[in-house]
């Protein structure tokens, strides 16, 4: 079986010309959040030790783009 299953949320969204999006899976150790820029895999952010609320945020913040560097 795959490590992955159904996401609980997705986010979608553009940002400075790109189509971004994000997934947010729950495990047992928490939630995993899998990124993705213009159908390319950006890599997963594992959220530990916090709430459901705060790994939508960081999906969210992600396809806002505020974790991008200057």
């Amino acid at each position: 079986m795959s490590k992955f299953h159904t996401p609980t949320h997705e986010y979608r969204g553009e940002y400075q010309g790109a189509d971004r999006w994000a997934q947010v899976y729950e495990n047992a150790g928490g939630y995993d959040i899998m990124c993705f820029i213009n159908q390319i895999y950006q890599g997963t952010r594992q959220i530990r030790g916090h709430s459901e609320e705060y790994a939508e945020n960081a999906a969210e913040n992600f396809v806002l783009g505020l974790y991008d560097k200057p």
